[in-house]
């Protein structure tokens, strides 16, 4: 992404291919494999990690200690209680640090935000996520670790809070002790519950959210570029007013099927709105939106998710999940 709101002073990475690339589209940009380059240096105020997920809290708190607002790549950290100390870190000492929750700034999420929170759905009563592909294959992070901070993240923002109870089961089936599909349910407070569905070894691309309340119903498809969302004015009425004769406890239940509504949503670069606001955080000294309590809860829930997973399948068993690690 590029912008006029700052300018990059230099990239560190330690593959030399990685170096060479950079080097080759953007000349004259400083590259080098010294982390020191950075945090060592006055002139740059805020960094960019986009280092593999273990790394995420120890080049963090690096970047804090040298007085640099830090964007963290997601998870913000591998463990609830590191990414806690950094947040508290950063509050002491008054910088911005905010994890790279992309798909808060993404307009579609933003959109059934505002629906949730204007009660157009009604009560929400679950919602379930699949996030699948015959994608990438990790070697550092199981498929949890990988995708699940997006749908966690998605889920608690939308919903203002960290599920009660979780439940979850895996499969390993291509690398020892890396689960490569998990089906994880999360029961809220408020009795709603959400279900989310994580592969990368499926033959489909999906990348599908589906709430549905008392009211409406919402099937948000972020690989689709022509309906991004689509509303479902339909549901199921229960009355008890009336005995059903037909029905065993005497309730009369009724469908309704309205319309069904493709709005039309401007759609900006997610990237550059999250950059963006992370800029704008750092001039007002303001929280981010995925920043502070969010980013922590985020890794607590995955955490949680994971241990159910380590209760796993007998070890006998075909496909056992084994012991599973985040790297």
């Amino acid at each position: 992404m590029e912008s006029r709101d700052f300018q990059v002073r230099r990239v560190v990475d330690s593959s030399p291919a990685a170096q060479e690339y950079v080097s080759s589209r953007h000349p004259g940009l400083r590259v080098s494999g010294n982390e020191s380059d950075i945090f060592d240096s006055d002139s740059i105020d805020a960094v960019v990690i986009a280092t593999p997920a273990n790394d995420h809290y120890r080049a963090a708190r690096l970047a804090l200690r040298a007085g640099k607002h830090a964007f963290v790549e997601k998870p913000l950290a591998a463990r609830a209680d590191e990414a806690q100390e950094l947040v508290d870190y950063a509050s002491e000492k008054g910088l911005v640090l905010m994890a790279g929750h992309t798909f808060l700034f993404n307009s579609a999420v933003s959109y059934l935000k505002d629906m949730i929170d204007s009660g157009s759905l009604g009560d929400i009563h679950y919602i379930y996520s699949r996030r699948l592909n015959l994608g990438i294959v990790r070697s550092d992070v199981n498929v949890l670790w990988n995708l699940a901070p997006h749908d966690v993240s998605i889920i608690q923002y939308w919903l203002e809070s960290e599920p009660e109870t979780v439940s979850a089961v895996g499969g390993i089936y291509l690398q020892p002790s890396l689960e490569d599909v998990v089906f994880s349910t999360l029961r809220f407070r408020q009795g709603q519950l959400a279900n989310i569905h994580l592969s990368w070894l499926d033959p489909h691309k999906v990348r599908t959210v589906t709430v549905v309340g008392s009211r409406k119903m919402v099937v948000l498809d972020d690989a689709s570029t022509e309906a991004r969302v689509v509303i479902y004015d339909m549901g199921v009425d229960i009355s008890s007013g009336t005995k059903d004769t037909d029905s065993p406890g005497g309730f009369l239940v009724s469908h309704r099927y309205g319309n069904t509504i493709i709005p039309k949503i401007p759609y900006p670069e997610p990237l550059a709105r999250e950059m963006g606001h992370f800029l704008d955080c750092i001039r007002r000294g303001s929280e981010p939106i995925s920043g502070g309590q969010h980013a922590v809860s985020v890794v607590r829930t995955i955490e949680r998710i994971q241990a159910e997973l380590q209760k796993g399948w007998p070890s006998s068993a075909p496909g056992a999940r084994g012991r599973s690690r985040i790297g």
